[in-house]
């Protein structure tokens, strides 16, 4: 299982269910990681995107309070989940979102897709640092440093040691 996610300085995810910025070099990236797979978010993160499906993926909520929308799957619990996703192969899987959703998978991720953004903005969700986690992951890709927005970036691909 993975978890892909965009992050400040400071772990931030965002701020009143929206992203903390716009970069169409990390939706392209979060498209090419995740196209073809399972993406597994909560309720408040599938409702942050209209409750719309993102096409060409398989989307699983996680949540106690939504019924099913068509085409999509809803369960109730990270056992539930855990036990759909196990037939499939662990790197077409992804947690997408949000923060408790994030959490509560936490411990089954293999690798960890982060756009680093470096700047820090004001924010109400937030992502594990996986950075401060030596004992538990290390980076296993990097790219190269760019910038869209003003905002300088780049992809860090972590990896579980085992």
């Amino acid at each position: 299982m993975n978890a892909i996610a965009v992050v400040d300085d400071n772990w931030s995810l965002g701020i009143d269910g929206k992203l903390l910025v716009h970069l169409p070099g990390d939706l392209r990236y979060f498209k090419e990681k995740t196209l073809g797979k399972t993406i597994i978010i909560g309720r408040r993160t599938f409702e942050s995107m209209s409750c719309k499906l993102l096409p060409g993926r398989e989307t699983v909520i996680l949540s106690k309070n939504i019924d099913c929308k068509p085409g999509c799957l809803v369960f109730h619990s990270v056992e539930e989940v855990l036990d759909y996703v196990k037939s499939k192969p662990e790197d077409e899987v992804f947690i997408a979102g949000g923060e408790n959703i994030y959490r509560a998978f936490f411990p089954y991720y293999k690798k960890i897709f982060i756009t680093r953004l470096y700047a820090t903005f004001t924010a109400d969700r937030f992502f594990p640092n996986v950075g401060e986690m030596q004992s538990s992951f290390m980076v296993s890709n990097e790219s190269e440093l760019m910038e869209e927005n003003g905002i300088q970036y780049r992809f860090i691909e972590y990896m579980r040691k085992i």
